[in-house]
């Protein structure tokens, strides 16, 4: 049985309901206020967020998209629309989990039919793609994961390749869709042929020929996009190609860094400017410069910076460099390989010289001087410190008799300046060598007194060496670098000098300046084509001028 309500109550209850829908208004209003603020902060972030970071640029345009799509998408559909989605949905063309299409406006790869349709639940097929893609982006996708190995280069070249004809073809096939070239014969036999390719390769996503890939209106920019992927490659190649010779070529290294670096980020701002996302080799290739040159302790100077761009447009001008400098590095090590060549025939040389001391070597002498020249040819510096560490024990022994070559006689003068600069320490003593009888004899005339040797560097060992093996008072080494031959004329004057020697082989005056002061003065001079060893100087010292020495000594007693 109904209740009856008084006029009064009603009034009360009316009241009431009134006061609740108020309050309810107002908390509605409250919330509402602290849900725009909280938008407004969340948008704040995301505006920050996005400038730095293109992957999120990239997940927000994905999202809006799918927003807009669903927005205008009616709510049924046909059943050839339907038809049309399951094709479209199930597409062939290879696909990389992590990469976001670049644009909405890309042409689909069933034709000139569009790249999205509604379905009966209300979601285009382009919105439940990108909302696929979108929960896929929040998966960190493996290549920017993983660590990059030199092993993983050559794929990587191969890719960048097989992407360079990619990128062609993409701007072939939608210059054919604008022209409404027959899809069935034209297009799709061509799309079927390097998707096959691409499914061949590990890891190979074709973004630039799939339905959401770029479609700029200049499409030369494919071309410089394919340009852009070939330098990538070809820097990859070089990379391979220099870091199986690092330990030899260090610095053929270090410019083939510099020269990837410049490719990748070419790459990078090409796929930018067209339209398209990360790829994942451009990124591979970075992620390897980045990990080597930390490795290797090597700064790579240029383009591994978004502020330091590459230019696109001089992808020729890059690829001609590249392919110099691969070249060039072919070449040197051509080069390096004949110099080990040489050195081992020095030292197999130099070993047999060693063996047989006292013996006629003069064959190998030959041997040693012909590969010192090529040497010095194959770009050897005559200063070179391995040829002089092979050299020097020995250098002293070269027979006078030997017709020295211009870089045999460069390296025997870069040997000499060395051996000046040997300054002994205080407890250190010249080694004694093995006293010969001419040495004993030229003591016997030389003892006590003053010898000047001109030319040549000041060798302190060599010197000391001299002085103490034929017992002189003093050795006079006046260097003939920044002299003229009249400086040599107070030397050559003293009159307590017995002899004048001058190292013709160092010297770059001539025998008859000096003979013209020694002929003056009457001082016997010795003419020395060979080294400074005691052996040496004391055996053209008797051969050449011990008559004259003995005769001085008679008279002086």
């Amino acid at each position: 049985m109904p209740v009856a309500i008084s006029p009064m109550k009603q009034t009360d209850m009316l009241t009431s309901q009134d006061s609740t829908n108020d309050e309810a208004g107002v908390v509605t209003e409250g919330v509402a206020d602290d849900v725009m603020s909280a938008l407004k902060s969340i948008l704040q972030h995301l505006e920050v967020e996005a400038a730095k970071n293109p992957l999120l640029r990239a997940q927000l345009q994905v999202v809006g998209q799918a927003f807009l799509n669903l927005s205008q998408a009616p709510l049924t559909a046909t059943a050839d629309e339907k038809s049309t989605s399951v094709s479209e949905s199930t597409s062939d063309t290879p696909q990389e989990a992590a990469q976001p299409p670049a644009t909405s406006h890309a042409v689909s790869t069933n034709g000139n039919r569009p790249s999205f349709t509604a379905t009966g639940n209300g979601y285009s097929v382009h919105v439940r793609e990108s909302l696929r893609i979108v929960r896929s982006i929040d998966q960190s996708p493996s290549w920017r994961l993983s660590t990059i190995s030199d092993d993983d280069l050559p794929l990587i070249a191969e890719r960048c390749r097989l992407k360079a004809e990619g990128a062609r073809w993409a701007g072939r096939r939608q210059q054919l869709l604008r022209d409404s070239a027959d899809y069935d014969t034209e297009i799709e036999p061509h799309d079927r042929d390097i998707i096959a390719r691409a499914k061949m390769l590990p890891d190979c996503f074709l973004w630039m020929c799939h339905r959401d890939g770029p479609s700029p209106d200049d499409l030369t920019q494919y071309e410089t996009l394919a340009g852009c992927f070939e330098a990538a490659a070809d820097a990859v190649a070089l990379l391979e190609d220099a870091v199986a010779h690092l330990d030899e070529d260090r610095d053929g290294f270090t410019e083939a860094l510099e020269l990837a670096a410049e490719a990748q980020s070419a790459l990078r701002i090409c796929i930018t400017d067209i339209g398209g996302n990360t790829d994942s080799d451009q990124y591979k290739i970075f992620q390897w410069l980045k990990q080597t040159g930390s490795e290797q302790q090597i700064l790579i100077r240029r383009h591994m910076r978004k502020d330091d761009p590459a230019d696109p447009a001089q992808w020729q001008a890059l690829r001609e460099g590249i392919q110099r400098m691969a070249e060039g590095l072919q070449a040197n090590r051509g080069r390096a390989k004949r110099q080990r060549g040489l050195f081992s025939k020095i030292r197999y040389h130099l070993k047999l010289i060693d063996q047989n001391r006292g013996q006629d070597r003069i064959y190998d002498w030959q041997k040693v001087c012909e590969a010192v020249e090529d040497l010095v040819d194959e770009g050897v510096p005559p200063s070179n410190r391995d040829l002089r560490d092979l050299l020097l024990p020995l250098a002293e022994e070269i027979p006078d008799a030997l017709d020295l070559s211009k870089n045999t006689r460069l390296v025997l003068r870069e040997l000499d300046e060395y051996l000046s600069s040997r300054v002994p320490k205080v407890e250190e003593s010249p080694d004694a060598p093995t006293v010969t009888e001419e040495v004993r004899r030229a003591a016997a005339l030389l003892e006590g007194q003053t010898v000047v040797l001109i030319g040549g560097i000041n060798r302190p060992l060599a010197a000391e060496s001299l002085k103490q093996a034929l017992a002189l008072r003093e050795l006079v080494w006046v260097e003939g670098r920044d002299q003229t031959y009249a400086d040599f004329e107070p030397y050559v004057a003293r009159p307590d000098v017995a002899v004048v020697i001058l190292a013709i082989r160092w010297s770059r005056h001539g025998f008859g300046e000096v003979k013209e002061f020694c002929d003056k003065y009457d001082k016997p001079l010795v003419r020395l084509p060979g080294g400074y060893s005691p052996n040496q100087v004391a055996l053209h010292i008797m051969s050449q001028v011990a008559e004259r020495l003995a005769e001085k000594a008679a008279l002086a007693v």
